[in-house]
């Protein structure tokens, strides 16, 4: 057996503590070999952030706007699809929850998106706006990307409604979505689907998010930018 002398030690020490911070600032390092180099060239680091605002926009009269979230606690796992809809003024006119199966995260978000529509076609509303935070499923529903066999059924059926009334599908980043995302996880507490129709039906917190959203509060979203681009 190999005998540990000091200076092996600490070349052992300096081996480890340099792979492990290559591997977490990758982007950073220069290929810093000491403990001294590791430290002066992360004392030197300033991480780069983008800054953009988020908030929930209103509709022009005429127009209703329908959140939509889909949510797998496992992808797959146990699953749940939730919608609200508001008016101009940014009034709720209806709210949803459904519980599903267990599904893969881009499933729920497509069957959430398939309620939405069905919910304002029964409704009667004709020329809505859906907003979802999946980019992914607004890159399918307006061509852009191919869609995958798994929500080919949820797109066909969303595209026939869409042949029937006026459908716009946009994204929104999470944090403009935070209504549909808090009736998603209401599934959970109410253990099943339920439905609301009213502004005075739905719990407190729903209640102050949409008060929230009407006085057109904005949210930071901080994004690091100098993380090195994936391969």
């Amino acid at each position: 057996m190999e005998a540990l002398t000091l200076g092996k030690i600490i070349s052992e020490i300096n081996s480890h503590i340099y792979k492990l911070v290559k591997l977490r600032f990758n982007w950073v390092m220069n290929s810093p070999q000491t403990w001294p180099q590791i430290v002066a060239q992360l004392d030197n680091y300033r991480p780069s952030f983008h800054h953009t605002i988020v908030r929930w926009c209103p509709l022009p009269t005429g127009l209703v706007k329908c959140n939509t979230d889909g949510a797998s606690k496992g992808n797959p796992g146990p699953s749940s699809a939730s919608l609200c809809e508001r008016d101009h003024s940014g009034n709720l006119v209806g709210a949803k929850g459904v519980k599903l199966t267990d599904s893969s995260n881009l499933v729920v978000e497509a069957t959430a998106i398939r309620e939405g529509v069905q919910y304002c076609l029964d409704k009667h509303f004709h020329q809505i706006v859906i907003e979802t935070n999946s980019l992914s499923m607004v890159n399918i529903l307006n061509g852009e990307w191919d869609s995958p066999l798994s929500v080919t059924m949820e797109v066909n059926s969303i595209n026939r409604i869409k042949n029937t009334i006026s459908v716009r599908v946009q994204h929104s980043f999470r944090e403009g979505n935070t209504l549909a995302d808090f009736f998603g996880n209401l599934v959970s507490v109410n253990a099943g689907t339920y439905e609301f129709n009213s502004f005075q039906e739905v719990p407190r917190a729903a209640k102050k998010i949409i008060n929230f959203d009407k006085c057109n509060t904005q949210y930071i979203r901080i994004k690091q930018t100098d993380f090195p681009s994936s391969n």
